[in-house]
């Protein structure tokens, strides 16, 4: 499992410098709601961080046989499923209103948690059974 939280981890850090960087490029040209994009992006792969950080640290001294893989996959997993509620909620208003703006911001958290579910799934599948 230290190998699933250790890959996890580096790749959300990877995509926060990524965006943050891009970001600042974006500022730089004048570019402010790109800008606000990629930092919106960024701070979505931080609430997913620390969410799973917590989530491992709930299940720290629990490893028994594998209870420990299991919990931290579905309890995990089920993230993705509460945590967008809200801006699924959000994207729909958007779209009945014609608010461009947010229903740009709303898809992009969404697909923000889609990546990171995909690559969670794929990473347990490689790494979590070791």
């Amino acid at each position: 499992m230290r190998a699933l939280e250790e890959k996890y981890i580096s790749f959300i850090d990877e995509r926060i410098a990524e965006h943050n960087i891009v970001g600042e490029q974006y500022k730089a040209d004048d570019r402010k709601d790109e800008a606000d994009l990629e930092k919106v992006k960024s701070n979505i792969y931080e609430v997913f961080k620390t969410l799973f950080l917590s989530d491992i640290k709930q299940l720290e001294g629990k490893d028994l046989a594998g209870i420990k893989d299991i919990s931290i996959y579905g309890g995990f997993l089920q993230r993705f499923e509460t945590i967008p509620d809200n801006w699924k909620i959000s994207l729909d208003k958007a779209i009945e209103h014609g608010d461009t703006t947010k229903q740009v911001i709303e898809e992009h958290k969404l697909a923000v948690a889609v990546e990171l579910k995909e690559r969670f799934i794929a990473m347990f599948d490689e790494l979590g059974r070791e």
